[in-house]
């Protein structure tokens, strides 16, 4: 192992750490949704995207009301990312509240779970709903899954109905992360990777640039969900065509492979 690579896991290890201080000190254990705790979350995620090496460069600006936010995703450090941007509770799989520490934290900043077919989308959407009329933004990935980062997959579109029934705007964004030679190979986090190898070549890495831009915001009131999240999906696609400039789908690495080239 590389110093380089210690100082930076110490790094992970330490604001991990200082993400359950100042959890506790705020009471993000006990008393969530608070309105101070929000730019807290938001500097801390912030930290935590500039501790992994990640280069974030925002383009155009979100809504200043309340909305849901959509975005494509490409890998577990989306949160960070757009997270640090602006205080937003995610919607985010079942399976990260069982991650160790991470998934703690992230239920303490209010994230909302939802489990793959389980069937319920209804209870999840009723949730966004309340969310965002008490005045959060609430940020879903409408593919459902991880991508390469080269398109956006198709779009389900039955959480939209959540800004519809809380009167709040759709608030459109892509991620992109990129190298010198085009899209990103590792950032992906995407197929059968795991978590650990993952954050070691990450923080193994050089800086990885992220772009993040906002589209226009797009009215909810008395819109068709279906209908409007094949709008954002549309729009979505010809923005990240345009951003990652078409480049070629990234050179897609197994982390096996990266184990063997780093030995």
């Amino acid at each position: 192992m590389s110093l380089r690579l210690l100082l930076r896991l110490l790094q992970v290890a330490g604001h991990l750490l200082l993400g359950f201080v100042l959890a506790f000190v705020c009471g993000l254990f006990f008393f969530r949704h608070v309105v101070w705790h929000r730019p807290v979350i938001a500097w801390w995620l912030r930290r935590l995207a500039s501790i992994l090496n990640l280069e974030v460069e925002v383009q155009g600006e979100p809504v200043a009301a309340p909305a849901l936010w959509v975005s494509n995703h490409v890998s577990w450090m989306d949160i960070p990312v757009l997270g640090g941007v602006r205080a937003i509770n995610f919607l985010s799989k079942a399976e990260v509240a069982r991650w160790p520490l991470v998934g703690r934290l992230a239920q303490a900043a209010g994230t909302l779970f939802i489990q793959r077919g389980s069937g319920d989308s209804e209870q999840v959407r009723a949730a966004m709903a309340d969310a965002l009329r008490g005045g959060r933004n609430v940020l879903f990935f409408p593919e459902g899954t991880t991508t390469d980062g080269h398109n956006v997959r198709r779009f389900f579109p039955k959480l939209f109905q959540a800004a519809i029934d809380a009167g709040c705007p759709v608030q459109p964004m892509v991620i992109c992360y990129r190298d010198g030679a085009g899209l990103h190979p590792v950032a992906p986090f995407i197929g059968e990777d795991a978590l650990a190898p993952h954050l070691l070549h990450i923080l193994n890495g050089e800086r990885i640039r992220v772009s993040v831009r906002f589209l226009a915001p797009e009215p909810a009131a008395g819109a068709d969900a279906r209908a409007l999240a094949l709008h954002c999906e549309e729009q979505m696609r010809h923005a990240l065509l345009d951003l990652h400039g078409g480049s070629e789908p990234p050179n897609r690495l197994s982390l096996e492979g990266l184990h063997r080239q780093a030995g």
